[in-house]
C-alpha cells in the first residue's frame, strides 16, 4: 500500500512535540503492522498468531516511537523497521513460549548412567489437571 512519506514525517514532527502519537500516526502504524504480519509473515492461518503480532508490534512503536524517532530521518522508515523487528523477535521467541507468553520449554535435571546433567524440555500443560485429581 502507497503512503505519503512527507504527511508521516509531518505527522511524526507533531507526535514529537505533543510528546504523544498522533491518531493519523497512529492509523499509519497499524495499518503497517496488518500489511506486514499478512504478507511478510506466515502463520498458517492461525488468527491468533496473525492477531499477537500485529499487537505486539503496534504496541512496541506506540510505546518507543517517540524515544527513537529524530527530525527528518524518515519516520515511516523508523516504523516499518520497528514493526518488522518486532515481528520477528514474537516468531523467535515461540521456540521458548506460546503466542500468549507463557514458557513451554525449560532446563528440567536429567539423570543417566547416574550422572546428572540438565536438558531444555517442553512443558506439558494439562488445564484440567485439578479434574482428575
Amino acid at each position: 500500500m502507497k503512503y505519503n512519506k512527507e504527511a508521516i514525517e509531518n505527522e511524526a514532527i507533531v507526535s514529537s512535540q505533543q510528546g504523544y502519537i498522533t491518531n493519523e500516526l497512529g492509523k499509519f502504524i497499524l495499518q503497517r503492522a496488518v500489511e506486514i504480519s499478512g504478507h511478510a509473515f506466515v502463520t498458517n492461518g492461525d488468527k491468533e498468531l496473525k492477531q499477537a503480532l500485529i499487537d505486539d508490534s503496534v504496541m512496541r512503536v506506540c510505546e518507543k516511537f517517540l524515544d527513537y524517532y529524530m527530525e527528518d530521518k524518515c519516520a515511516a522508515n523508523l516504523i516499518i523497521s520497528m514493526i518488522y523487528s518486532t515481528m520477528t523477535n514474537k516468531i523467535v521467541s515461540l521456540n521458548w513460549r506460546d503466542v500468549y507468553g507463557q514458557r513451554i520449554k525449560g532446563p528440567v535435571p536429567v539423570y543417566k548412567d547416574g550422572k546428572r546433567s540438565m536438558k531444555l524440555i517442553k512443558f506439558v500443560k494439562d488445564d484440567y489437571l485439578s479434574q482428575k485429581l
